[in-house]
């Protein structure tokens, strides 16, 4: 388990690669750069990533999630598809490198 310190310095050092993103790519916006680390430090996966996992991870509601990964996908940063059977989820892979 991590402690307060561990807490706060992960806590900086997302937002401080949050804020260089954003500097880097304004076209983005915080919801979509959030989800765009949270791809890069997800490990590899054949599939991509579920949505619904981002979304758990994250701990913002999935239907955000999608949106983001829909506006994403549009700008050419991801692909995402079905994840299959009932689920609404989808399978997220990160094409552009951050």
């Amino acid at each position: 388990m991590l402690d307060l310190s561990d807490q706060m310095a992960n806590q900086q050092e997302l937002q401080r690669a949050l804020a260089a993103l954003q500097d880097a790519h304004p076209e983005l916006d915080t919801l979509a750069a959030l989800v765009l680390l949270a791809l890069r430090e997800s490990p590899p996966a054949e599939k991509g990533i579920s949505s619904a996992l981002l979304a758990r991870h994250l701990n913002i509601e999935h239907a955000l999630i999608r949106r983001a990964c829909a506006e994403l996908e549009d700008a050419g940063w991801v692909s995402t598809q079905p994840a299959g059977g009932a689920s609404p989820a989808l399978r997220v892979s990160l094409l552009a490198s951050i």
